[in-house]
């Protein structure tokens, strides 16, 4: 088979062009995927050092392109392994049912390379050695996690195991016939530029269609990530997927960084209240959430002192913000790497690892070589739900605002230290005399506005103005283990479609499950509904919100099963099932949808007139006063469109 690069500039044409200029450095993981060293393009010193067979240097790879190669697969019942063709059959082979005749249960795997990354094919090869066999529908499995790129990630069934979803999943697409797609550039662990993953899927798919021939539909599925990629493609290039099935997903990524980006600091703020004095309300987990809005929990065990009690700022998201907003931090696998394949020393030094400054093309950088970000918290009244319902008073209200903080500019970063900052906070903007009335508060941070323009004119941001394509969105209910995938995501998706084009909701179903256990065979109903949907080209009967319990018996199906959470109807019975948690923004007023970086502001005075605080609550002078100083810009106005979308 020819490499990909050799048609990669004509398709590429055909799609859109490229996501900008190719990221350097970019580690190639061709050898750890099983599949060989990538193929030499320069000599130049230009990308991966490439080595012979005797660790000699034969040049570089700019491209990290491999040729295309096929090898099998057979299922055992719980795995996959691999299979020659022209040896005996394994004695622990299993059968598979193709077309009314039980066949081997061995499985075509097409890997190469598209866009620098490691794509896969797999179907059904009925005969073993023989062509692959599929029903000519696709299946584009996209990966989740969280990556700041310089890096081609792995590919899927060779050296690298499946995932635990996988294991349940592929064996049931492969014997029903489904080929699946998938590629490396579509694992959110491995980047999070949308276009780039856009651009990646379209040309992974063409070659697809140019290989085996166009499949009557294509259904993309994943989770976390997987799922987010669903929803930016289905907004930002329609015929690319004719349906989906994002599992515990997010609308998108960049507005996750608005609640994930004030929970350290608020969580800070707690630690050193409780420290200070151990009869603090906030030494108590649960209490937290009043302000957080995210679950927490006075028996689960928190990962970071190994006792009980913490939150879904700790348990789930603890990772997230050195991760994504410290370029400090960097993962030390690429100090592994870096090693393992003879990169000099200084190679990755000029790295800055953000989520934005992976997306520098798309951000600009100024002189300093840092991206602009669009974390901003002027005018955040944490904890104001939690004032207006009496659970804290007006001078914790006032303390809690002055206390918060924000984060440093790009350039003031220092080094996460796991083990002693575990909310970082040492890249904090913190005052010493906070506490004080008449101290100096906090400082906030002022967001980039263009930034958050260029998030949405590329599509990083899903608006809610464009689906144009069936969902159902699946996930299972992991609140009491205060997980990262919480469940108001789909409601916030359902949220931004109902705002931006009440049409377009109709299209997306919520399913919850009550455990994981299900999950698996949950995601195989919904792939039947969708393809029932896409044959007929009308919804069917079994498109609709439902939930299930923990082990997936029907609790609840149809027309209003989750009233309560964007209507002011009595709570459906799915909402009674599944209660949902909140976000520190809206517990400050902001609405699900969480799409809003920047808000508009309306001076103290107002607010004090306006009904922003309670009736009852009176603030004496110098509690206005305080108000004042916290908020000299004025304090969010949530009524109003947010600062920079479109």
């Amino acid at each position: 088979m020819k490499p990909w690069f050799v048609l990669l500039a004509v398709l590429a044409c055909a799609v859109g062009g490229h996501a900008g200029a190719q990221q350097q450095p970019f580690i190639c993981r061709s050898v750890e995927s099983g599949l060989g060293q990538p193929l030499v393009d320069n000599q130049d010193g230009v990308g991966h050092p490439v080595r012979d067979a005797d660790d000699k240097l034969v040049g570089y790879s700019r491209n990290c392109a491999i040729n295309a190669q096929v090898r099998y697969f057979y299922y055992n019942g719980s795995t996959f392994k691999a299979y020659d063709p022209a040896g005996e059959p394994p004695s622990d082979l299993k059968s598979t049912n193709w077309k009314g005749t039980s066949v081997p249960f061995v499985v075509r795997v097409e890997a190469g390379s598209i866009n620098r990354f490691l794509y896969t094919i797999a179907m059904l090869a009925p005969q073993p050695g023989g062509p692959g066999e599929w029903n000519n529908k696709l299946v584009y499995w996209l990966r989740g996690g969280v990556g700041i790129g310089h890096q081609q990630g792995t590919a899927m069934w060779f050296k690298e195991a499946l995932g635990s979803a996988e294991r349940r999943m592929m064996p049931r697409l492969l014997a029903q016939g489904y080929a699946v797609v998938t590629s490396s550039g579509n694992e959110t662990g491995v980047h999070y530029n949308m276009r780039l993953a856009g651009e990646t899927a379209a040309l992974t798919k063409q070659y697809f269609v140019h290989t085996y021939g166009a499949p009557r539909y294509t259904v993309g599925i994943g989770g976390s990530g997987g799922g987010v990629q669903q929803y930016l493609f289905a907004q930002n290039q329609p015929g690319l997927l004719d349906a989906g099935i994002p599992i515990q997903s997010y609308p998108d990524m960049i507005t996750q960084t608005i609640p994930v980006s004030d929970c350290p600091l608020l969580g800070q703020y707690f630690r050193e209240e409780a420290a200070r004095d151990p009869a603090s309300p906030w030494a108590q987990w649960s209490r937290q959430a009043w302000i957080e809005g995210m679950n927490a929990s006075d028996s689960a065990r928190n990962p970071l002192t190994g006792g009980t009690g913490s939150t879904e700022c700790i348990t789930g998201w603890r990772m997230a913000m050195p991760n994504v907003l410290n370029p400090q931090y960097k993962d030390p696998r690429f100090d592994l790497a870096v090693k393992a394949y003879g990169y000099s020393d200084s190679a990755f030094a000029g790295v800055k690892w953000t989520h934005w400054n992976d997306l520098s093309d798309l951000y600009g950088v100024d002189s300093r070589g840092f991206a602009p970000i669009t974390i901003d918290n002027v005018g955040v009244q944490y904890g104001l739900e939690a004032l207006a319902k009496g659970r804290i008073g007006t001078d914790e209200f006032l303390r809690i605002n002055a206390c918060a903080g924000s984060w440093k500019d790009q350039a003031d970063f220092v080094q996460w230290d796991a083990s002693g900052d575990p909310f970082d906070a040492r890249n904090m903007q913190r005052s010493s005399s906070c506490r004080d009335p008449a101290g100096t508060p906090s400082p906030r941070r002022q967001g980039d506005v263009q930034a958050i323009r260029k998030a949405y004119a590329s599509g990083e941001v899903f608006t809610g103005r464009r689906l144009g394509i069936p969902m159902i969105d699946l996930r299972p209910y992991l609140e009491p283990e205060l997980n990262m995938h919480n469940a108001r995501q789909a409601f916030s998706v359902r949220a931004r479609l109902e705002a931006g084009a009440s049409s377009e909701a109709a299209r997306q179903v919520v399913w919850f499950t009550g455990s994981e256990a299900v999950l698996a065979d949950a995601a195989m109903e919904a792939l039947g509904v969708l393809d029932r949907y896409l044959s007929d080209g009308k919804p069917p009967p079994g498109f609709t919100d439902k939930c299930l319990d923990g082990g997936g018996a029907p609790i609840a199906a149809g027309a209003g099963v989750w009233d309560g959470i964007l209507n002011k109807k009595a709570a459906g019975a799915c909402t009674r099932a599944f209660p949902l948690f909140s976000s520190p923004r809206m517990v400050a007023g902001d609405s699900i949808k969480g799409d809003i970086f920047i808000c508009a502001l309306k001076p103290v005075a107002k607010a004090l007139e306006d009904g922003t605080y309670p009736s009852a609550l009176e603030f004496t002078l110098p509690q206005r006063a305080w108000l004042a100083r916290i908020f000299p810009q004025g304090v969010c106005d949530y009524r109003q469109e947010g600062v920079g979308r479109p």
